[in-house]
C-alpha cells in the first residue's frame, strides 16, 4: 500500500507542476496568439470597410 500512496503523491506533485507549467508558459503565448490574431483580423476589417466606403462614393459619383 505504500507504493500506491507514493505513487499518489507523486503524481499530485506531478500535476502541480504541470498546471503551474501551463499557467506560466502555455497560456500567456495562447493569449498573446489570440491578441494578435484579433488584431490582424481588426486590420483586415479596416481594410475592407474602407474598400466598401470608397466603392459606394465611386458607384454615388456615377451618372446613371
Amino acid at each position: 500500500m505504500a507504493n500506491f500512496e507514493e505513487f499518489g503523491h507523486t503524481m499530485d506533485e506531478e500535476m502541480k507542476k504541470l498546471k503551474e507549467f501551463f499557467e506560466r508558459e502555455v497560456k500567456p503565448g495562447a493569449k498573446r496568439g489570440a491578441l494578435e490574431a484579433l488584431r490582424g483580423a481588426s486590420a483586415r476589417l479596416a481594410e475592407l470597410a474602407d474598400d466598401l466606403e470608397r466603392r459606394s462614393k465611386d458607384s454615388a459619383e456615377r451618372p446613371e
